[in-house]
């Protein structure tokens, strides 16, 4: 702790999360505490310093870093209060089976987006000639060089059909069998063709991330002794490939081996950390990115259209991997808080990630009640982001974006088909006593 006194305390705010969520059975999943728990967790492991690159963060980074923290709490709190003081329940509740919502549709229009991600596959498959993960060489395909042109948005897409085909997988919240059979199947299936034909990290992440949340909210919850084992597991893994590491002399080949084991996964973390400290605090108060005016912000929305790219070639802006913004050549990411910050300025990271904690506790109250599978679908989607944050704007891409489109009108489209029936119903038995009531009248005036 002597040695390490940051990541020591950043360590404790990280383990009060995972006891607070088992002493007092609290919802592991919920805004703030996701929130806090990757943000620490990640910072914590990246002032390791185990690269010299990640240096001590400047007080200025600090205060931006810990001003983007209180201002996600405070929206969190703002809307926790809120509901409290109108009686709202404020724990999940569990899984109940969606009566209103037509599964057999939501499978078909599963099938549907499924079947476009196949054409991004064949669309690969057609510029590679095989599956990237049996080519020779798999790195070369998976390039920024190489354009794969639209065909790359659509099989990037598999994450979406995990989504999709998950939320209809667990008996709790489907009670058509054949539907919920073929969904879990499907799932893998995506999972599989996905790490096929295009084995990335970010894809591997969404599926498995998306899953696990559906586990916890409609099969069992999560317990975060399981969270805080795994997390054990993968520190002493971690700690047994550096002492490994120390029985090699520096120049051996697998010296250098177990250096690159150890160092390439802490860069890809830590990278995020140290370019927003290199670009917040430039040398000589350089700008290193032109201020957005906030236009940049919308970018996601437009990126399909060429808009976006019409302004960032005028006026020099970056795209949503900041490719300017290096400290190390070759490791480019950084901290969604510089995407606010070059968009907005400060304003930006007061009244963004309070807007997010808000809007997240909002929808976290709909669960706290028989929810919809369009409000736990929003749920899991947006959750999952404030867990990645660490690492890029999702709101920055397009075909994020898109996702969330989609995942509106597939839910949308489903549950309008069962409540117009319902409408029709409940107005049905509205008017049956007023047409009773006439009946008796006339009754009465006859007698």
């Amino acid at each position: 702790m002597s040695e390490y006194p940051v990541s020591s305390a950043l360590f404790l705010v990280v383990i009060f999360c995972l006891f607070q969520s088992w002493w007092f059975k609290k919802d592991f999943f919920s805004p703030l505490n996701v929130y806090c728990f990757t943000q620490c967790i990640t910072l914590a492991i990246s002032y390791f310093q185990i690269d010299r690159a990640m240096t001590d963060f400047h007080l200025y980074t600090w205060g931006v870093w810990l001003f983007g923290m209180l201002s996600f709490a405070g929206g969190c709190i703002v809307a926790r209060l809120y509901a409290k003081s109108k009686a709202i329940p404020v724990q999940v509740h569990p899984a109940v089976c969606a009566n209103q919502y037509n599964w057999t549709y939501h499978l078909l229009l599963s099938f549907a987006v499924f079947l476009v991600f196949l054409v991004g596959v064949y669309g690969l498959y057609q510029k590679v000639g095989d599956l990237i993960i049996f080519t020779q060489n798999p790195a070369k395909w998976m390039t920024k060089y190489v354009d794969y042109g639209y065909y790359s948005l659509l099989f990037n897409s598999g994450p979406l059909c995990v989504l999709l085909f998950g939320v209809a997988s667990f008996k709790k919240f489907n009670n058509v069998a054949w539907v919920r059979h073929v969904s879990f199947v499907m799932v893998f299936v995506t999972i599989v063709v996905n790490l096929l034909a295009y084995p990335n990290r970010t894809s591997l992440f969404f599926n498995v991330g998306f899953f696990l949340i559906f586990i916890n909210y409609l099969y069992k919850r999560i317990s975060p002794i399981i969270i805080a084992s795994l997390l054990v597991f993968a520190i002493i893994a971690f700690i047994s490939i550096g002492s490994i590491r120390d029985q090699y002399g520096g120049g051996s080949v697998e010296g250098k081996a177990l250096d690159v084991v150890v160092e390439l996964p802490y860069k890809y973390l830590a990278n995020n950390y140290w370019n927003l400290d290199y670009v917040l605090n430039p040398m000589n108060d350089q700008e290193i990115h032109p201020h957005t005016y906030g236009i940049d912000f919308f970018s996601g929305l437009f990126e399909y259209a060429k808009l976006t790219t019409s302004f960032r070639n005028s006026f020099r802006w970056d795209n949503a991997f900041n490719d300017r913004i290096q400290k190390v050549q070759g490791f480019n990411t950084v901290n969604y808080l510089w995407d606010v910050y070059k968009d907005f300025h400060l304003f930006g990271v007061m009244l963004l990630p309070f807007l997010c904690g808000l809007g997240l506790t909002v929808l976290h109250l709909r669960l706290c009640r028989p929810f919809t599978p369009r409000q736990i679908l929003m749920y899991t989607y947006f959750i999952y982001f404030v867990g990645w944050w660490f690492f890029t704007s999702g709101y920055k891409q397009g075909i994020y974006c898109i996702w969330g489109m989609v995942i509106f009108v597939v839910s949308t489209i489903c549950t309008e088909q069962r409540c117009v029936q319902d409408d029709k119903s409940e107005k049905a038995s509205l008017a049956e006593p007023v047409v009773l009531d006439k009946v008796n009248k006339q009754e009465e005036a006859q007698a």
